[in-house]
């Protein structure tokens, strides 16, 4: 299960503890994390620029290995 968790918490939490069980708990509590992902919108354009880059450079892939 995919569960937003705060810059706060990132030290502290425990994925295993973030089950079906325990969600809607955490969503009553803190509310939507969720709330604001598409107020900050990017282009993945300089991401895959940069992974074409970095291939043409001879950077390993993403099994460690060049591609």
């Amino acid at each position: 299960m995919s569960t937003p968790i705060s810059w706060d918490e990132i030290d502290d939490v425990v994925p295993r503890d973030c089950t079906i069980a325990t969600v809607p708990k955490r969503f009553a509590a803190l509310g939507d994390l969720h709330a604001g992902i598409d107020d900050a919108v990017f282009s993945l354009e300089p991401l895959l620029e940069w992974a074409e880059r970095d291939e043409r450079a001879g950077a390993p892939g993403p099994e460690g290995d060049p591609p």
